[in-house]
């Protein structure tokens, strides 16, 4: 009996494992979820932000947004585009509302990701960081957006979905 009940265990922890339905990463693809770092490098002294895309995710927007035949795992005009796109969709503003206007670094393919960098010298002065994210949630309502701010002692997750616009967070030095 003993032998039975562990034979049909096995086939059924099995079927479930093997089922295409319940993978990893096709769920993982489900939620929806892009993250971005923004890093105060104290040993550059520059602001550092860095975006990052599911792959998978990353190419069916470019399907929405350039085309249907858009490829953006080996054209670099597409991946070019998909980072213009991401960057005019991310904002950064300081404590009086002026724009923190970050450069494009440069953008790759690693391992089932989509990374754009950008960055800038840090501000100075900076006390307070309004933050806005919309890369994606405006192709899929339920992208779910979260910012890391980290180079200080603690780090602070912010996270947009939904209607949220600009999110902000005091800079402690």
């Amino acid at each position: 009996m003993f032998k039975r009940l562990t034979l049909i265990t096995l086939i059924v922890i099995t079927a479930a494992f093997s089922s295409p339905s319940i993978s990893k990463q096709e769920s993982a693809h489900k939620l929806k979820t892009a993250f971005t770092v923004i890093l105060f490098n104290e040993r550059t002294d520059n602001l550092e932000v860095m975006h990052r895309f599911y792959l998978h995710d990353a190419e069916e927007a470019v399907w929405e947004l350039i085309d249907k035949k858009a490829d953006i795992i080996g054209n670099p005009d597409t991946q070019e585009k998909f980072a213009e796109y991401v960057i005019k969709r991310f904002g950064l503003k300081d404590q009086n509302g002026d724009d923190i206007n970050l450069d494009l670094v440069g953008f790759q393919n690693d391992a089932g990701y989509f990374w754009v960098y950008q960055e800038i010298k840090q501000p100075t002065g900076l006390t307070q960081l309004q933050i806005r994210d919309d890369a994606l949630r405006d192709i899929w309502d339920e992208q779910f957006n979260v910012v890391n701010v980290e180079g200080f002692e603690q780090v602070v997750t912010l996270s947009f979905s939904g209607s949220d616009t600009w999110l902000s967070t005091d800079i402690a030095h």
